[in-house]
């Protein structure tokens, strides 16, 4: 008997304001609100063993958003812990996420109307197995590394059976 992996659900993501953090992603990524809880009424047994969080945390809310045609976006407000930035990118545990657009230039020119703050770019790899990939980093505004990009054929296509997931399109 197997279990397919039928895809990536959902990202879940920790953010200090719940308002802002929809805010954000309605903001740059045009965010549909699906869903969201209120506050959780669990036990500390319940924080601890069945999410890995602090026992003596609480879920203020958690709501569920659809960005385009991927994965859905997950953000939780918890209380209780003391609030930390996110880990750099070469730091163990350290993340992004990256959201396909159709013009990573003009993504960037709209972040940068926004105020997001930017990292260097859009930048365009030349050569290996993504070659074709225009991609740029942002932060958001609890320092949340994200990443838009733009491609149309990428390097490593040439040379291999397989496909990546892509927006719209089926992987093999």
């Amino acid at each position: 008997m197997s279990n397919k992996v039928l895809g990536m659900h959902h990202i879940g993501i920790t953010v200090p304001d719940i308002e802002e953090g929809i805010a954000f992603f309605q903001a740059v990524f045009g965010a549909v609100e699906v869903f969201r809880t209120g506050p959780f009424d669990v036990d500390q047994d319940f924080m601890k063993n069945k999410l890995g969080a602090s026992a003596d945390s609480k879920i203020r809310d958690l709501v569920f958003l659809r960005c385009g045609e991927g994965t859905s976006v997950e953000l939780f407000e918890y209380s209780g812990d003391k609030a930390s930035r996110p880990r750099r990118s070469s730091e163990v545990g350290g993340m992004h996420l990256c959201f396909e657009v159709q013009d990573v230039h003009a993504s960037a020119e709209r972040l940068r109307a926004l105020g997001i703050e930017m990292l260097d770019g859009p930048n365009l790899v030349e050569a290996g197995p993504l070659a074709g990939f225009n991609w740029i980093y942002f932060r958001s505004p609890w320092g949340l590394i994200l990443e838009v990009a733009s491609f149309d054929k990428l390097g490593y296509e040439s040379n291999s059976p397989h496909r990546l997931w892509r927006a719209g399109q089926r992987a093999d």
